[in-house]
């Protein structure tokens, strides 16, 4: 009886122990196939508009983003980055002493663009909210934003054609919008007077491909500042 007994509880005692490691294996492969959670983002793009002329290292939360030391006018391209506040930082090319930090919030799937304006002694940012449509494959996606701080109301104008965006006063963004795909002498043009302030060169502006397109500097520089002028930038 003795020997039986022993023989049937070694006989059970295997059997938990093959269905506990079975049933374990099953758990681990369960976890293991489960997706893991996407972690949100935002991307932002940042943009060198200050009049002040000098170039700029930026900093995102204390890391520099930039290989090269934007200019007047220069672009960093799109940076992904996690939702809620991030730290930007603005340095001269040569130190790491802030110019200006300010903490930016980012929402989950958005697009933004973030412009240094202002002068050295003032420097502040413009960030704005990125609403891109579906791109049509057609047509080219443009918008017109007057950074010129001493400007009046700006129209952004074909050369002897149409008004593309029209009236539009400092620190103010138009929103995207279609415009044909082929090549543009574009001009930034007074509202009130009709006046060129600017003119970009012979460009093309390709089918699927969305533009911001700037009035950039001041219209009556004194000392050192840059001089106003049309910018294109490729979103």
């Amino acid at each position: 009886m003795n020997l039986s007994t022993k023989k049937f509880t070694g006989s059970l005692n295997q059997l938990m122990t093959g269905a506990l490691l079975s049933m374990s294996t099953l758990f681990l492969t369960a976890c293991s196939t489960k997706e893991a959670p996407v972690p949100e983002s935002a991307s932002i793009m940042l943009v060198n508009t200050s009049a002040t002329p000098a170039t700029y290292n930026i900093y995102v939360n204390n890391g520099l983003a930039n290989q090269a030391a934007l200019p007047f006018g220069g672009a960093l391209p799109y940076l992904r980055l996690n939702t809620g506040e991030q730290s930007i930082k603005f340095t001269t090319a040569s130190s790491s002493e802030s110019l200006i930090t300010k903490k930016v919030t980012l929402e989950n799937n958005k697009l933004y663009s973030l412009f240094l304006i202002g002068k050295s002694s003032n420097l502040d940012y413009l960030v704005i909210n990125d609403e891109i449509s579906k791109r049509p494959a057609d047509k080219a996606m443009i918008r017109f934003i007057n950074l010129s701080e001493d400007a009046a109301a700006l129209d952004l104008s074909v050369k002897e054609g149409a008004v593309l965006v029209g009236d539009k006063a400092y620190k103010a963004s138009s929103s995207f919008v279609e415009v044909e795909a082929k090549k543009y002498i574009l001009q930034i043009k007074d509202k009130a007077s009709g006046l060129v302030k600017s003119e970009l060169e012979e460009t093309e502006l390709k089918a699927g491909s969305v533009y911001t397109i700037m009035s950039l500097g001041m219209m009556n520089p004194t000392g050192l500042e840059q001089k106003a002028i049309i910018k294109l930038i490729n979103n």
